[in-house]
């Protein structure tokens, strides 16, 4: 691998494997922002030092959610999760698997 591909700082990419409880796809639309409002917010608590991405499966991995951490501190990482799971959306995703890992390479896009 080139040299130049590696990033400078070691960055850490963490997948949260979430079950989604069919019973959230019950709720209506304001039954949902009321559940992920909060959750949101505690989740932003964390994002000067964590980011994340959520990829929502469909058809018949429509429960399955993939939740995406990536940062410098795998510390700052372990707060995130910790927060994620004692939110009060905890009753309606549970996490099932986390893969830790380390960015080693990007190819950007070229049109």
């Amino acid at each position: 691998m080139d040299p130049a591909e590696k990033p400078k700082k070691r960055i850490y990419v963490v997948l949260l494997f979430v079950k989604v409880n069919h019973e959230y796809y019950e709720l209506s639309k304001q039954q949902r922002a009321e559940l992920n409002n909060p959750h949101v917010k505690q989740l932003s608590e964390h994002l000067k030092h964590v980011s994340i991405t959520s990829l929502q499966g469909t058809g018949l991995s429509r429960d399955v959610l993939v939740e995406v951490l990536e940062s410098e501190n795998l510390i700052e990482i372990e707060k995130m999760i910790e927060t994620y799971k004692a939110g009060g959306k905890s009753k309606y995703g549970i996490v099932e698997n986390v893969m830790i890992m380390e960015k080693c390479m990007e190819k950007k896009m070229t049109g």
